[in-house]
C-alpha cells in the first residue's frame, strides 16, 4: 500500500542491511511526504503491525477496498471520501508547494545498497518486533515531518543500535 500511495518502494533511501532489519524490529516504518486519509492510515498501520495476528489477511484487505469502492453510501465510505477531499486540499494547498511530483516518488534515487530481492541476513538474536513510536496514537497518521514535528528523527544515529 505504501508503494502504491507514495510511488516509492519502502526504504528506498536506506541501505538494506542488518541495521535496517533491526530498525524495523524497533518500530521503524515508512513515512509519507503527503497527507494520507485516516482510514487508509489505519489499514496501513494494521498491515505493518508487529503482531502478525493483528495484520489483516489479503482477503480482508480486498474486502475492505472493495467495500470502499462499491458502497458509496456506506458511512465509512462516505467518511473516506470526505478524508480524501480534505487531504487533497492539504496536499494541493499552495503553502505545500514544495510537494512536487519528484517528492511523491515520480523521480527518485535509490540508495546504492537498497536491495529488493530476498536474501538471508544472518542474525544470532533478532530483537522482539515492536510497533512504531507513539506518534501513531498521537496523530493517528503516518505522515512526514512536513506535517508533524513530533515524528522527526535522525536514522543515522540508529547505526549504533546493539
Amino acid at each position: 500500500m505504501y508503494e502504491v500511495i507514495s510511488g516509492l518502494p519502502p526504504y528506498h533511501d536506506l541501505s538494506h542491511d542488518e541495521y535496517l532489519a533491526i530498525k524495523i524490529c524497533h518500530g521503524l516504518r515508512p513515512t509519507f511526504k503527503i497527507k494520507v486519509p485516516q482510514l487508509i492510515v489505519r489499514l496501513i498501520k494494521r498491515c505493518l503491525d508487529a503482531d502478525p495476528l493483528i495484520r489483516p489477511t489479503a482477503k480482508e484487505i480486498n474486502d475492505i477496498l472493495r467495500k470502499w469502492r462499491s458502497q458509496p453510501n456506506d458511512d465509512q465510505t462516505a467518511e473516506l471520501q470526505a478524508q480524501i477531499k480534505e487531504t487533497d486540499e492539504i496536499n494541493n494547498n499552495s503553502s505545500n508547494s514544495n510537494i512536487t511530483s519528484a517528492n511523491l516518488g515520480i523521480s527518485y534515487e535509490t540508495h546504492p545498497q537498497a536491495i529488493y530481492t530476498s536474501r538471508l541476513l544472518n542474525f544470532n538474536i533478532l530483537p522482539e518486533p515492536k510497533n512504531s513510536d507513539d506518534y501513531y496514537e498521537q496523530n493517528d497518521n503516518i505522515i512526514s515531518k512536513k506535517f508533524s514535528e513530533c515524528i522527526q528523527f535522525d536514522t543515522s544515529q540508529w547505526n549504533n543500535i546493539n
